[in-house]
């Protein structure tokens, strides 16, 4: 297992503390954090589910936004520009009830205005679960 994305001095330093963020309340696990691809992963909790007792549509997408994000602006930041979502898509293939869910994210394309990523969700059976693509729009960081 990897340090949080947020340890050390490849992003900036956090405005609120991680555990009172809802990326702290996702309590994701980073495996293996670069500026390609990403892996990672994160119980099903009752608090992640919708009333059926399926993991809830949003929790797919927001997971995905937060890596997407924080990938991207681990690798921007030091040049004076930031990340910011643009655009999150998913397209749910099998329900998820419990266990472990595994997350791969790979960039499949950037620029200097934006970057592509694509993630796939698996359940503990390794059966594919979900995709959901996320385009992070890069700007200029916002001075005071």
């Amino acid at each position: 297992m990897t340090a949080s994305p947020w340890d050390g001095d490849q992003l900036p330093a956090p405005a609120i503390a991680l555990a009172r963020t809802f990326e702290g309340f996702l309590d994701l696990e980073w495996l293996d954090f670069g500026a390609e691809s990403a892996h990672l992963r994160f119980a099903v909790r009752d608090n992640l589910k919708q009333p059926l007792g399926l993991l809830h549509g949003g929790i797919y997408n927001a997971v995905a936004e937060t890596v997407a994000s924080v990938a991207t602006v681990r690798a921007v930041w030091r040049y004076g520009l930031t990340g910011s979502g643009r655009s999150n898509s998913a397209s749910f293939l099998r329900p998820v009830t419990g266990g472990i869910v595994q997350v791969a994210a790979r960039r499949r394309h950037h620029d200097d205005r934006e970057w592509l990523w694509s993630h796939e969700f698996r359940d503990e059976r390794d059966r594919l679960c979900a995709l959901v693509d996320v385009t992070i729009a890069v700007r200029p960081l916002a001075r005071p």
